[in-house]
């Protein structure tokens, strides 16, 4: 039975859950309020657990009582016993070594020690204590002292020998590890009133196993920074400045550390005014891959005041200490806009030529009364990056050195930043960089182009003008030839006569110097020398024929020509070939092309020491010669034939070959006629687009490029009718549609009108008549489709028309158009129907010139052949329109018919 004097912890099946508070709350009153989230679904890792054995074993005997046995080998006796040497009578200890467990938070611990034998097993009653260590002066006589009875066990009751489990040393581990002690002994003994009975006698393993459970707290956190700007903690305040518009985005961090894998860490953060700590946040974030990190983004903490700031961080177990506490100070004031100057470039002039190229001058930024600003922001013309300069001191100004490279219009900007990272407005000041080079010219050697006449030797006089005041002097060098220098004259010019030593490019350096002694940066001249040959092609170039490149040096000594020919992006047409020069240093060679790729052809001239000229290039254009296809006679329809007239330019062209798209890999050719064409013919088989495509061929087998016609070969049916006209509108009568077929086969055409399909039969010759009576008056469209006894179809044809139902209006006596009868003079109108069934007419006349003017509507019946007519007399000249409408017998009205004529106004008698 165990019993212990100490009251046992529970060992933690589980740890208990970290909530993680991912959201904020502002504390204005000083109260904690805290918004708590959602805890995580996953299980936590299992606390540490690690098992100490003894590093060391000892017993004492009261038979030798002023000695102690230290790790003998054999069982630890335990009370009293008797063997051949005599009685006995002994306590064991155990030291147990717990460096490895100093800084740990124990949270459970249970000791084991196995039984080896039993003198009466019926009989046993230990004690476990914890003693003072043992020592080599420790003995029976001099035990070392029993501080804390930490367990007992009596009898077991299943029989022996019964190892000793479970014994809880919680409280004791703690009290150790917390105390820092580095060694735990524990006694094992009989207690005092059975001790001196051998029935209780008893031996253990002298070794011990304890199981422990402790977590490792988290370390404080270290390294604390602030995210924006990036900078370390200040742990004095007013500490780290930063723009007051940061202060919801920004971010701050530390690093965690925790030996016990797999925990989940949350590290709390704070965040109080120092002028009122009622001013505060606090929140929990999850600690990440061993990096703290909180964002405090709550925008209504007051600018302009200073916060502080630490965290510390738990495992759900332990807590660690707090952080140190680091400052912030947001800014919410911007800079002054920044003033700048510079004695060398910037006056109240921006216009005003100052400097020079290469004359380096001093621009010094000044903070315009802001206290704060810590450093500079600047760029000139050209530069897209801001450059960063500090200021000498906080509010105090920056220089720098600026030396352009070029002449003209420049500017510099600037801006201020100060300690919290805010940003002035720009100041921008222009201004403009002399150009004190000397200036050169030359007739005879432009810049950048070339004239006939330089080359290579040909000695050429070159201008120099003053970029300086007061030019005493000018350097020069052409290329990498020794300087020179040359006196200027009273005017400050000079004239040097210098020969270009190569073609190509040649660059003239020329600097001036002032009476003062300034000097001037180089003025880079260049020029150019056109060595390349002139090129000449005789008449143009064509596929299979010959033509010849005339070639004419300006390299001095030319031997040998290399040409080469490409094609669009360099192509390679012909490889670089090599041509003799003759004695005059003129050249030629013939270049036949078997296709149009060509685009330029290239040529250099080389001398006889290997000196080679510049390239000369020349476009070309190579006619292909592509055949005129002509079609004449058909192949309109599948079945009918159609001729086709081959014509090419090309050169003694021997034949063309030719084939249709419905066939393309079926070439056919045809011999040349002495005029250089051809003519075939052709029936197509199927319906479709059809390219008809052909090549003419010389006598040498080159192809010209390709020359076609495309048509359409259609099988839909021909639709035509005398009695339904496409324009314009005709009666709604009966008629007729004829129907011819340009599909071979066919035995009856689909009829289609007015959304109805009829069948109509097809004759031998592939005609058929289809009968068709309008109902509608409109526009209709007629849709046919040949079909064959194998079910095949044509494509559809289709023929529109319209039909109209408006009456016919006639008048002798007042024909539209022109001015007729008068006033009083009567008129007979008749009206004749465009459809069948009419029963009547209703009209009205209509004058709409000098006034306008309506008669009644009137209506007329028909007569049996459904025509009518009426009488009417006008009362006035004018113009005038008649609207009529066909009444059908189901009293429905037609379209209406506008009849305009004119009634001549009397005659006005003279006086």
């Amino acid at each position: 039975m165990l019993r212990t004097h100490v009251r046992r912890s529970t060992l933690p099946g589980r740890r208990r859950r970290v909530v993680t508070l991912l959201t904020t709350a502002l504390l204005l009153t000083g109260t904690a309020a805290v918004l708590p989230a959602t805890a995580s679904a996953a299980e936590p890792p299992p606390l540490p657990v690690k098992t100490l054995t003894r590093s060391s074993w000892a017993y004492t005997d009261a038979a030798d009582p002023l000695h102690i046995k230290v790790n003998a080998p054999g069982d630890a006796p335990v009370g009293a016993s008797v063997d051949a040497k005599g009685p006995h009578l002994s306590r064991a200890y155990y030291t147990l070594d717990l460096t490895s467990l100093l800084g740990k938070h124990v949270t459970a611990a249970a000791l084991t020690i196995p039984e080896k034998r039993a003198t009466d097993c019926a009989h046993r009653s230990v004690e476990l204590w914890s003693s003072a260590p043992v020592t080599g002066k420790s003995s029976w006589a001099k035990p070392p002292a029993e501080l804390t009875r930490l367990a007992t066990a009596g009898a077991p009751t299943g029989g022996c020998p019964a190892d000793l489990t479970d014994l809880d040393l919680t409280a004791a581990l703690t009290k150790a590890v917390q105390a820092g002690e580095k060694t735990l002994t524990l006694e094992l003994r009989v207690p005092s009133a059975h001790e001196l009975d051998p029935r209780y006698g008893r031996w253990f393993a002298s070794d011990v196993s304890l199981k422990v459970t402790y977590n490792t707290p988290p370390s404080i956190p270290a390294n604390l920074r602030t995210a924006y700007p990036d900078a370390p903690c200040a742990t004095t305040a007013p500490g780290v400045f930063t723009r007051a518009y940061d202060i919801p985005i920004t971010g701050h961090y530390a690093d965690v550390t925790d030996p016990d894998p797999g925990q989940e860490l949350t590290a709390h953060w704070e965040m109080w005014s120092v002028d009122d700590p009622s001013v505060r946040r606090d929140l929990d974030w999850t600690v990440t891959d061993g990096q703290a990190y909180a964002q405090f983004d709550n925008p209504w903490l007051p600018a302009d005041h200073t916060y502080a700031w630490r965290l510390r961080v738990t495992d759900g177990v332990d807590t660690s200490d707090w952080s140190p506490t680091c400052y912030l100070t947001p800014d919410s004031i911007k800079p002054e806009i920044p003033e700048v100057t510079s004695e060398v470039y910037l006056t109240d002039d921006q216009w005003e030529p100052r400097g020079g190229i290469g004359v380096p001058g001093q621009f010094t930024f000044t903070a315009n009364g802001s206290a704060d600003v810590a450093r500079y922001e600047y760029r000139f013309t050209g530069q897209s990056d801001w450059t960063s300069v500090p200021a000498e001191s906080l509010g105090g100004p920056a220089t720098v050195t600026f030396t352009p490279a070029d002449s003209g219009s420049f500017s510099v900007g600037v801006r201020s930043v100060d300690r919290g990272n805010n940003y002035s407005w720009e100041q921008y000041r222009s201004f403009t960089v002399k150009d004190i080079r000397p200036y050169v010219w030359s007739t005879l050697y432009p810049p950048y182009s070339t004239t006939p006449a330089g080359n290579v030797g040909v000695p050429g006089v070159f201008d120099l003008s003053p970029g300086l005041p007061d030019t005493v002097s000018y350097t020069y060098h052409l290329e990498n030839a020794p300087e020179q220098t040359v006196a200027a004259d009273a005017d400050g010019n000079a004239h040097v006569t210098l020969a270009p030593a190569h073609g190509g490019q040649n660059v003239l350096y020329v600097r001036n110097t002032g009476a003062d002694g300034t000097v001037s940066l180089y003025r880079e001249y260049k020029l150019q020398v056109d060595t390349a040959p002139d090129i000449t092609l005789e008449g143009g170039l064509q596929v299979g024929s010959e033509s010849t490149f005339r070639l004419a040096p300006r390299l001095a000594g030319t031997t040998s020509y290399t040409y080469w020919i490409t094609g669009y992006q360099d192509e390679p047409i012909v490889a670089p070939v090599t041509v003799p020069a003759a004695a005059d240093g003129t050249g030629s060679f013939t270049w036949s092309p078997l296709d149009t790729r060509a685009q330029a052809v290239r040529v250099l001239s080389t001398d006889a020491a290997g000196t080679k000229s510049e390239v000369r290039y020349l476009s070309l254009y190579v006619d292909g010669a592509a055949p005129y296809v002509t079609r004449t006679g058909g192949a309109d329809a599948p079945g009918q034939p159609g001729t086709f007239t081959f014509r090419s330019s090309m050169k003694n062209t021997a034949e063309f070959v030719y084939w249709p798209s419905t066939d393309p890999a079926h070439k056919l050719t045809v011999p040349a006629r002495p005029d250089g064409t051809a003519e075939v013919t052709w029936t197509p088989t199927e319906a479709g687009n059809v390219w008809f495509t052909a090549q003419a061929r010389n006598a040498a087998g080159v192809l010209s490029a390709e020359g076609s016609t495309s048509f359409t070969v259609s099988d839909s049916p021909v639709v035509t009718s005398a009695d339904f006209v496409r324009e314009p509108a005709g009666p709604m009568r009966p008629g007729t549609f004829q129907l011819t077929s340009r599909m071979a086969g066919t035995v009856a055409f689909e009829f289609e009108v007015d959304g109805i399909t009829t069948d109509v039969p097809a004759g031998p010759d592939g005609r058929a008549d289809a009968a068709y009576t309008p109902t509608t008056a409109g526009y209709h469209t007629v849709y046919v489709w040949a079909r064959a006894a194998d079910g095949r179809t044509s494509g559809w044809g289709y023929y529109p028309f319209t039909v109209t139902d408006q009456p016919l209006v006639a008048s002798a006596d007042y024909p539209t158009g022109e001015r007729s009868g008068g006033p009083g003079v009567a008129g007979t109108f008749t009206f004749a129907p465009t459809a069948p069934g009419m029963t009547g007419y209703v009209y009205q006349v209509h004058r709409n010139w000098p006034d306008s003017a309506d008669e009644p509507e009137r209506t007329l019946p028909g007569e049996a052949d459904g025509t009518a007519s009426t009488e009417w007399t006008p009362q006035t000249g004018g113009d005038y329109y008649l609207t009529v409408q066909g009444k059908r017998a189901d009293g429905g009205l037609t379209e209406t018919t506008y009849y305009s004529f004119s009634v001549a106004f009397p005659a006005v008698s003279g006086d």
